[in-house]
Formats: structure tokens, C-alpha cells, sequence
């Protein structure tokens, strides 16, 4: 079948049709490539249109970083990005500038959601997330039965056990790392008949100081701990500790701290002094405390911030305030560092609250003396600490939990366990606790029983 000229006829384009595709391509090129051009920088149609938002806006971006690995990453209710064994961040981009839904997921551990703010050219960071297990995938099996009390050495790495058995007072140490519990001190070392608890604290991280009565003597040993045995120490009396400051009397102490090689000491004139070995006392700050009778005093030290609690009321000032600023009413007990030191926990019966001791740079960002409301509850708080330097562990009620300090929107809480469970125990009962964050374990004491959790991660 041959190819002729009429058939060739058909197929020609009309010179008007011609001129109206070609003015089409141009016009068409003439918008996309602009268009294009704006996409790949970046820029998006704003839609929906929010009320005083431009319609045409360069996008945004999250930065996310999150403990476990192999998480996924919802952005307004879609599956963004997932982290993968080997990393454990995520950059999820072209985020148009607005208010987002960001929520943190893995199978067998609880949500992370909060509502973050893009804005244009700007990525907001969420770099400090930890998502912690359902609470049925925690245990707390038992470390130790039948304790009176204990304490947590100043570095955290040894637990003081008291007992009150058949035999009488029995003291012991617990080495967290090792695992290991080793004798101190019992009724015998006591030179005093049917010696009763009177206290203890610890001097030092190696030395423990405990003191008995019997009648009216009051026998004070120290008990240095790293020898072996531990070495026993009878301490004889002495008188309180006094400074005489320039044109005034002497002072009467009532409250200690250490700080460095430096002892720190309240008086009684409201002062706060500090005596460095060899060195006369001379006082610290400037600002005074109002010093009231029938009044149990507390000091610590952290840098730049001295803290003071009176009964039940917290107090802190700085190094250069002209006086101290009461920050919390019903203060249960002493303020806690975090892990990086530039943190403190404070918390009362119902709220906690952190300070900063220094400024934080990245997101969110702080400065020196803020501080941040964390959480109010209806059940009573019996203890605190920090699980890590972003991530407070608490004791409510019946349940351990876990509360972020990133304040922007919500907080997010966690559940790790109900203690009645733990405890076998149908009421609730008063449980103290503490976190060790080199073995990510929580220790819980309740029913004169220690638990140790499984490590939490």
C-alpha cells in the first residue's frame, strides 16, 4: 500500500494550530520553570489558608532524636520517616509553617505526642525523646527484705541498710554496681547498753556516720567503708561549728552542706557561711535568711545557687541576690541534681518543678534561674528523681511514673509500674524510690523491701 501526497495532507498542522501550541509550551514553560524552581527551594502553597498566613511560604522542618532506635515518625496522623537499627534520628522535611501533630511510636512502649510550631526556613528540634515500655514489660524483683530504712550515698553508687532484728541495730552497705551487701555495724560495736537508732548521714561517698543513744549518751561512730573490713571509728564529742563575722557574735549553726573542698553552713543570724579547710569562715552571700524558732533548717549547694528549706518551704538565692526568693510551699525533701548538673528537681505533696542552673542554647531553650512547672496531681508525690538529664522518675499514689520537662504543649507523663503490684499489697502504700542511671534501673522501698527494677530501655 504506497504513502501518497493526499494522506501526507492529513496529517499537517494548520499554521494557526501551530502558533496556538507553540504560545501554549511557551507559556507553559514561562510559569512551570518558576514553578518548579520555587518548588525545589522549598516554597509551598500555604492551603488550607490560615487568617494572617501568606498563601505562598518556604516549608520548614523537624529534627527529631529518639531513644529506642527503629521508631516511627507520624506528622498530622501520616507515617513521616522511620529511624533504623543503626540511627537514631530523623529529619523530616517540606513542613509547611504551622502548628503540626508529631507522635513518636514503637510497638511495646507508650506514645511520645506533642504539637510543635514549624516555621518558615527554621527546622524545630525534639532531640531529647525516650519512649518507655508499657509498664507490663517492666519488673521490679526484690533486692533486699526486711530493711528499716536505707540511703543513697552523695555518688549515687552505695546504698546505707538499716535493719532492727532479733539481735538489735545491724547497719549494712549495699554496692549497686557489684551487687554486693557487706556488714558495717551492729549492737556490739556500741560501748552503750541497748543502743537505739538516733541517725545517720553520709560525711562522703566512702564515709558513713551514724549515732546511737542509750539514756542520755549519744555515741557517734564513723564507719569508713572502702576497707576492708569496713574501718570503725568512734568520733568523741565536740561543739557545733561557729563563726565570728567581722562586728558580730558569734553564730550558731543549723544547717550544712559540702560544696567541693568547701563546708557550707547556715547560722542562726541568717547567714551563710563558708569555711574552707584551714580558713576562717567568712560569709558566703549576701543575702539573709529571716530565721524563725522552733524551726528545722536544710542547706545544699548547687554552683551558684544556694538552697534553703525551712520546715516545709524552699528557698533559693544566688550568689549575688540581696535575698532568698521562697519557690515552693509543702517542700517534702531535698532538691535533686541532674544527672549533667544543670538542672534541680523540686517537687511538694502535689506539684514539681525544675530550675535552671544554667542557660540552654537548643530547643527549647532556657536561661540561668528559669523555672519550669512540670506537673499538679491529685495523688500525693512521695519521691522524685531524674531518670536522665530530660526525663524526671516519680513516685504518685499507687504507680511509678516518668514526666518530660520539654514544656512546650503538653507534658508527656509515662506509667512504669502500679506498686501495689509490685508490692502484693491491696492498699497503697508510702514508697520512696531513686534511679541509677549508669544500670538505667529504678529502685523502689516499700513494705521494708527494696525492688530493683529491670533495666528500663
Amino acid at each position: 500500500m504506497g504513502y501518497d501526497g493526499n494522506t501526507a495532507n492529513k496529517f499537517k498542522m494548520s499554521k494557526g494550530l501551530r502558533t496556538t501550541l507553540f504560545i501554549f509550551f511557551v507559556t507553559a514553560f514561562v510559569i512551570g520553570a518558576p514553578a518548579l524552581a520555587l518548588y525545589a527551594q522549598g516554597y509551598r502553597i500555604n492551603w488550607p489558608l490560615e487568617a494572617g498566613k501568606k498563601l505562598i511560604v518556604k516549608t520548614g522542618g523537624l529534627f527529631v532524636k529518639v531513644s529506642p532506635k527503629q521508631i516511627a515518625i507520624y506528622v498530622d496522623g501520616q507515617m513521616e520517616k522511620q529511624t533504623d537499627f543503626f540511627f537514631d534520628s530523623a529529619l523530616v522535611t517540606n513542613l509547611l509553617p504551622r502548628l503540626h501533630q508529631v507522635q513518636i511510636k514503637k510497638n511495646g512502649y507508650q506514645t511520645w505526642e506533642k504539637n510543635l510550631e514549624v516555621k518558615e526556613k527554621e527546622v524545630v528540634e525534639a532531640k531529647n525523646i525516650f519512649l518507655f515500655p508499657e509498664p507490663a514489660n517492666i519488673d521490679f524483683p526484690i533486692a533486699e527484705k526486711n530493711i528499716d530504712d536505707f540511703m543513697l550515698s552523695p555518688d549515687k553508687k552505695k546504698i546505707a541498710l538499716r535493719y532492727q532484728d532479733e539481735a538489735g541495730l545491724v547497719i549494712k552497705s549495699h554496692d549497686i554496681a557489684g551487687g554486693i551487701t557487706i556488714k558495717l555495724i551492729d549492737q556490739s560495736n556500741f560501748a552503750i547498753k541497748d543502743p537505739k537508732f538516733g541517725g545517720w548521714k553520709w560525711l562522703d561517698e566512702k564515709t558513713l556516720e551514724i549515732w546511737a543513744t542509750g539514756g542520755e549518751i549519744v555515741e557517734t561512730y564513723s564507719v569508713i567503708i572502702d576497707k576492708t573490713p569496713p574501718q570503725i571509728i568512734k568520733k568523741s564529742d565536740t561543739p557545733s561549728i561557729t563563726a565570728t563575722a567581722e562586728n558580730t557574735t558569734a553564730a550558731q549553726e543549723l544547717a550544712a552542706a559540702q560544696a567541693g573542698d568547701a563546708r557550707y553552713y547556715l547560722a542562726d543570724d541568717g547567714s551563710v557561711y563558708r569555711a574552707g579547710t584551714g580558713e576562717t569562715p567568712t560569709q558566703a552571700i549576701a543575702a539573709k535568711m529571716d530565721i524563725q524558732p522552733q524551726t528545722e533548717y536544710a542547706l545544699w549547694i548547687f554552683g551558684n545557687y544556694y538552697f534553703v528549706k525551712a520546715d516545709t518551704e524552699l528557698f533559693v538565692a544566688q550568689k549575688n541576690s540581696a535575698n532568698f526568693e521562697k519557690i515552693l510551699k509543702g517542700a517534702s525533701a531535698n532538691p535533686k541534681i541532674s544527672p549533667n548538673g544543670q538542672k534541680i528537681a523540686y517537687w511538694s505533696d502535689s506539684e514539681i518543678w525544675i530550675l535552671y542552673l544554667e542557660n540552654k542554647n537548643d530547643q527549647p531553650t532556657a536561661k540561668a534561674g528559669d523555672k519550669i512547672f512540670i506537673a499538679r496531681l491529685s495523688e500525693k508525690i512521695t519521691d522524685c528523681d531524674w531518670f536522665n538529664s530530660d526525663y524526671l522518675v516519680f513516685a504518685a499514689g499507687d504507680k511509678i511514673k516518668t514526666a518530660e520537662i520539654d514544656n512546650r504543649d503538653k507534658i508527656n507523663f509515662a506509667d512504669l509500674a502500679q506498686i501495689s503490684k509490685i508490692t502484693k499489697q491491696e492498699q497503697n502504700v508510702v514508697a520512696r524510690m531513686f534511679m541509677n542511671q549508669n544500670q538505667k534501673t529504678v529502685y523502689l522501698f516499700a513494705n521494708n523491701t527494696l525492688y530493683k527494677s529491670e533495666p528500663i530501655e
